[in-house]
């Protein structure tokens, strides 16, 4: 309320109580299975079949998802989740020396396989702001020639301070999309000097000639202090030890300091250096030289030295033609079998890492095709798990070998979900890998792009069947299949593919699993269960804002509102049936829906109701033959 002070108007502004509730997607499409490469169980976006390609290696004979993802798109989809699932693989990697042949980082590709087998990495020093601390990392690619050589991607002006915005490990790890870096734990151990990861345990060996530190002051005074014997509880303590040296040696304006001394392992070390303003030093510990104050403050190398920076870090040192391949290869790995297909919740491997991913409405798993009955049965039962948990559809694929005699007995008892439909026969492709001969590929990837086609162009209440949904791409059927089969295959919920003259193969069947006419259930067409998947989710995002809102009349007046808005947007494209709002929907939320008792107990109930338009899965045309006027 506003606050009156003076004499005047005053301006203040009133919410409309409007909150747009926005309809969710309703064909992004998940694709669980082998690929050659990728991130292996993590679920990636992709809007494109170059995406696919680029991402995954595109089409391959051991990859039934690869030629999926390629019917899906050719047949309309827009939107793809892929979830690599694979064993026996491994990633490439590198080690980065430094000069002196230690080694400073490992390099690892990005994702599992052979691919990055043709990986180069680079480290450039001569296009830098400081050479002396920086250097320029380059990935390079081998080409088909094994000499040629493409740049992939160059991260400039790196360095090997953790505390600085250009720390080699998080800028390449934040920006490539090929390789990602370690910093590698590491020791001195050239003359006995050892330095831990952790520089709490910093030690001395017992070796009286390895405790000493020498080295060049201002260029012209050479000394050498004698450090006791240690071990040494932490470097605050390697520090007292090493100013005792410098006065015992009566080394005049020489002093040992820690730097970075904010107690993280890793970045607190010792610094030697000149105590007067512009002065330098080299300083050797050990047999390891480091040349210069700039070294000594892990800024980078002079004098052809080590640099000691961080817990005993070096600089990776200029890798001379020809460039190293991977010093692990990498390997592409094999199908995985049903278990690792269904993976693990806890761990998110498998189709469980869908359960990372914001939203995704369609589920194809077309590696069921090649698998036993038995083995099909429990990858089947963890999608439909996962899809009744996350209100999407499953298209799921019989196993190879299904016959017009024994379809309709597998369909039934393999699962009675709402969520899911079976198609058969399979589909034949032309496949690109063996000369345009044809293949018998499960349907599943074909459907999805169907399925999001006839959103895109009439609805998510539209049944993605009839002479409109034709499967491009497939060139044959595994199986013809007559009127009189068909009619035997309809009423148990069997999805029928037919090919007709003039046009072509299409889908003639939109029944769920639960679509048996035994069953009668109110859910046995495809298009009104995903019309009620669509509403749910898009219902359930669209009424976060009134979870802790007052529970009165003002705020169910508003639910009503801005439901009865959504829902009114929907008929008026015809989702459902009637002619009038009253006839189509309803959206229902008082005093009626929400008791004294829900509200005592923080509930408010909200009814909403719907009209589906059911398809017209059966067409009659009586024909009657009108005889002339008899009278």
């Amino acid at each position: 309320m506003v606050q009156v002070t003076y004499p005047g108007v005053y301006i203040q502004e009133r919410a409309s109580g409007v909150r747009t509730i926005t309809g969710v997607a309703t064909s992004i499409a998940a694709f669980v299975g082998y690929t050659r490469k990728g991130v292996p169980d993590k679920a990636v976006a992709i809007t494109s079949f170059s995406d696919f390609e680029r991402g995954y290696g595109g089409l391959d004979h051991d990859s039934p998802l690869s030629y999926a993802v390629r019917q899906f798109y050719a047949n309309g989809g827009s939107q793809a989740l892929i979830v690599r699932v694979a064993s026996s693989f491994a990633s490439a990697a590198f080690v980065l020396n430094d000069d002196a042949a230690a080694p400073v980082l490992d390099v690892t590709a990005a994702s599992p396989g052979s691919w990055a087998n043709s990986l180069r990495i680079a480290i450039d020093r001569t296009a830098v702001r400081n050479p002396d601390a920086e250097f320029n990392l380059v990935v390079q690619q081998l080409g088909s020639d094994g000499v040629t050589l493409q740049t992939l991607e160059t991260h400039r002006n790196l360095n090997l301070d953790a505390n600085s915005p250009q720390y080699a490990v998080s800028v390449v790890n934040g920006a490539s999309a090929t390789v990602t870096l370690a910093r590698r734990a590491l020791a001195f151990a050239d003359a006995g000097f050892a330095v831990g990861t952790d520089t709490s345990a910093l030690a001395w060996p017992i070796d009286p000639a390895a405790r000493t530190i020498s080295g060049v002051l201002d260029g012209t005074t050479p000394f050498t202090l004698a450090v006791g014997a240690g071990p040494f509880a932490d470097l605050a303590a390697v520090i007292t030890a090493v100013t005792a040296a410098i006065t015992a040696a009566g080394v005049v304006g020489l002093a040992a300091s820690e730097t970075g001394a904010d107690g993280t392992a890793g970045t607190d070390h010792l610094m030697l250096a000149s105590a007067t303003p512009g002065e330098s030093s080299a300083v050797t510990i050990g047999g390891g030289s480091f040349g210069g104050l700039a070294a000594l403050l892990g800024l980078g190398l002079a004098n052809g030295g080590r640099e000691f920076t961080g817990s005993a870090g070096h600089r990776p040192a200029v890798v001379a033609a020809p460039l190293p391949a991977p010093g692990t290869p990498g390997v592409d790995g094999v199908r995985a079998g049903a278990v690792e297909l269904v993976g693990s919740p806890l761990a998110k491997t498998g189709m469980q890492a869908l359960l990372d991913t914001d939203l995704f409405n369609l589920l194809v798993i077309p590696e069921t095709f090649d698998m036993t009955d038995a083995q099909a049965a429990a990858v089947i039962a963890s999608g439909v798990d996962l899809c009744e948990q996350r209100r999407a559809f499953y298209i799921l694929d019989a196993p190879a070998g299904k016959t017009l005699a024994n379809i309709a007995a597998w369909a039934n008892g393999v699962t009675q979900t709402r969520n899911a439909a079976v198609y058969f026969p399979p589909v034949r492709i032309a496949d690109p890998l063996d000369g345009l001969r044809p293949r018998a590929m499960p349907p599943s990837g074909t459907l999805a792009g169907v399925y999001a086609r006839t959103d895109a162009t009439r609805g998510v209440w539209k049944a993605p069947a009839g002479t409109d949904a034709t499967l491009n791409g497939v060139i044959d059927l595994g199986l013809p299949v007559s009127d009189l089969e068909n009619g035997n295959l309809n009423p148990h919920g069997i999805n029928v593919l037919r090919s007709f003259p003039a046009y072509g193969r299409v889908v003639w069947g939109a029944r769920t699993t639960r679509g048996s006419d035994a069953q009668a259930d109110e859910y046995k067409y495809v298009p009104i269960r995903r019309l009620a998947l669509f509403l749910e989710e898009s219902l359930y995002r669209g009424t976060q804002w009134v979870v802790f809102e007052p529970n009165d009349e003002p705020l169910w007046a508003q639910i009503r509102l801005n439901l009865g808005v959504f829902m009114n947007g929907l008929f008026r494209q015809g989702a459902f049936q009637g002619s009038t709002p009253q006839e189509a929907y309803f959206v229902k939320c008082d005093k009626e829906t929400t008791t004294q008792a829900d509200r005592n107990l923080g509930i408010v109930n909200i009814e909403v109701g719907f009209a589906p338009l059911k398809p017209a899965e059966f067409v009659v045309i009586t024909i009657q033959q009108v005889i002339g006027d008899l009278s």
